[in-house]
């Protein structure tokens, strides 16, 4: 049988040649027992890949049983437990999405860089950014023996620009708005240009008419905002219910979706 991989010797040390595509690789040994043990298992390797893989996932199962069991199911398990709560229903949310979803019954141990390049190519930028963190947490854990694509060679993803709506484009959206309650809350967030699950969360207790301040704790980092109450915000204000949440009909969890794109 001819063999794919050839034997030589430079500087020292063993190489590899593959006589299919040229490629030359260093078998970081100075020992031609090693090397030709190496060589041999390249060549039973590329002459019976099923039957190798077989071998590879008992050599990993005497390391830890549970490391060809895995699948990117429990990877994603693992994701969404970190982070703060509002991070962690975001995460969720990422992980139902139809992309990634065909990932999550396949074995960690069986997946090549097609199946995530194929991921890739079903999703866009938030597909991409979500698929890396679940990659980057199966290598770190040691779940993946090695990384699938490495770190240079990931699609790169060019975000989309953003921007704030202009005025006359925000006094479109209030003219064409008939629900009081949601007018009021795109008004809000013009004057305040809070983020909008914060400004959906405000009651009248983020509101000190002593000293004309308006003040809340951002869901995203902890830290309190305060905010000068003008005349502007002050006819708005009062307008709004002077006891509990001055938004109670818009869910937290949907102002993201629901709003007007605010940056």
């Amino acid at each position: 049988m001819k063999h794919r991989f050839w034997l030589f010797k430079r500087r020292g040390f063993f190489y590899t040649e593959d006589t299919f595509t040229g490629k030359q690789e260093s078998l970081g040994t100075r020992d031609r027992k090693e090397a030709e043990r190496l060589r041999a298992t390249k060549n039973d390797a590329s002459a019976q890949p099923f039957i190798s893989l077989a071998i590879g996932k008992a050599y990993l199962a005497a390391h830890d049983p549970s490391l060809v069991k895995r699948n990117w199911g429990t990877v994603m398990d693992a994701f969404v437990q970190r982070g703060k709560e509002h991070t962690r229903k975001r995460r969720e949310r990422a992980m139902r999405s139809k992309p990634l979803c065909t990932l999550r019954d396949r074995k960690l141990v069986e997946t090549t860089a097609d199946d995530l390049r194929a991921v890739l190519s079903a999703g866009g930028t938030s597909t991409n950014h979500f698929l890396r963190c679940l990659h980057n947490l199966a290598v770190g854990m040691g779940w993946l023996p090695a990384c699938v694509i490495p770190p240079k060679l990931w699609p790169v993803v060019t975000a989309k620009p953003k921007r704030g709506i202009r005025r006359e484009e925000h006094e479109k959206i209030i003219a064409a708005e008939k629900n009081a309650e949601r007018r009021n809350y795109y008004q809000m967030l013009w004057e305040i240009g809070a983020a909008q699950t914060d400004t959906s969360r405000l009651s009248a207790d983020n509101v000190n008419w002593q000293e004309r301040k308006l003040q809340y704790q951002r869901l995203k980092t902890g830290e309190w905002a305060c905010i000068q109450i003008g005349d502007r915000l002050e006819v708005l204000l009062k307008q709004l219910p002077s006891s509990g949440l001055l938004f109670p009909t818009i869910s937290h969890d949907r102002a993201q979706l629901s709003g007007p794109r605010m940056c």
